[in-house]
């Protein structure tokens, strides 16, 4: 059992205070997903405390580099921003901590943020939402976790669809299946009938309209809905044990990682209850032998 899972620590060496460094939180799955009628795809992002940490060391080079050989693209990210701008090309990426890969966490989409906002930072350049979501388009598939809060974002179309609101206060214990989904998960083509597309549309405006009045229950509810359509596509073998859990403990809900293999459990942390409600939730998890993570909202 993992209950920190906040963050991987992967190395901070010594000479580090002089470089600029850049943040970005990951995201929960999302709190929903799915394809609205005029077949746009959307999903709903839910912020975590866990995040990608960057740090971007300029090198007399006509390159970006990272100290982790596979992160290429931020690498690609941050030369294109720098181009932008008529900066030096050169310089390394030194990645502090990450979220971990592959489980629908926007491991991939906060890295690359995290690294322009550092090489920007250390050019005290802005690196607005507005013009990363911009580069990131010509790259992947990506989350919307360079804007703050709760936001509603074609993912495919790397576009902002609306900002909905602040994220609230949640507790969220995740139950793995194990193994990595990749990111081109996202892109697979699939026939999502006219009714569900309908279903997600309404599902959508209910979903703003519960963020903006703070209904934790109703939100719970919708994302729960959520992970139910979503068996489909990428099914959840725990599904099953964490509905009873939620039931059994009143949580408001259950979340899932979309393109991802974890499926959450939605608690509200702004109550004294998160805490004995977790605890007994990693308690039948671990009897099942499922394992977990714990999450707080950022």
């Amino acid at each position: 059992m993992d209950t920190v899972s906040e963050q991987q620590d992967l190395s901070r060496p010594p000479e580090a205070a002089a470089r600029a460094r850049g943040e970005c939180p990951g995201t929960f799955g999302e709190l929903l997903q799915g394809v609205l009628p005029d077949n746009r795809h959307f999903l709903v992002t839910l912020p975590i405390a866990a995040r990608s940490v960057v740090e971007f060391e300029p090198a007399g080079t006509d390159r970006i580099t990272a100290s982790i050989g596979h992160k290429t693209k931020s690498c690609r990210a941050v030369q294109c921003f720098l181009g932008m701008f008529g900066m030096p090309p050169g310089g390394v990426l030194h990645f502090v901590s990450g979220l971990p890969v592959g489980k629908g966490l926007a491991s991939s989409s906060s890295d690359m943020v995290a690294a322009i906002r550092a090489a920007a930072r250390h050019y005290r350049l802005d690196a607005a939402p507005e013009l990363i979501e911009l580069i990131l388009r010509f790259i992947e598939p990506t989350d919307g976790v360079m804007y703050d809060g709760i936001v509603s974002f074609f993912h495919r179309e790397v576009m902002l669809e609306e900002k909905i609101g602040p994220t609230p206060r949640f507790t969220i214990v995740s139950a793995d299946r194990g193994g990595e989904c990749n990111t081109l998960h996202n892109s697979i083509r699939r026939e999502t009938p006219a009714a569900v597309q309908q279903e997600y549309a309404e599902l959508l405006d209910r979903l703003k309209g519960a963020v903006r009045a703070h209904d934790l229950r109703t939100i719970g509810a919708i994302a729960t809905r959520s992970c139910e359509l979503a068996q489909t596509a990428n099914p959840h073998p725990h599904l099953g044990v964490m509905q009873k859990l939620c039931a059994d403990l009143d949580a408001l809900g259950l979340v899932a990682t979309h393109s991802g293999t974890c499926l959450g459990l939605l608690l509200d942390a702004g109550t004294s209850r998160p805490q004995p409600q977790a605890a007994l939730a990693l308690e039948r998890l671990a009897w099942h032998g499922i394992e977990t993570r714990q999450f707080t909202t950022a």
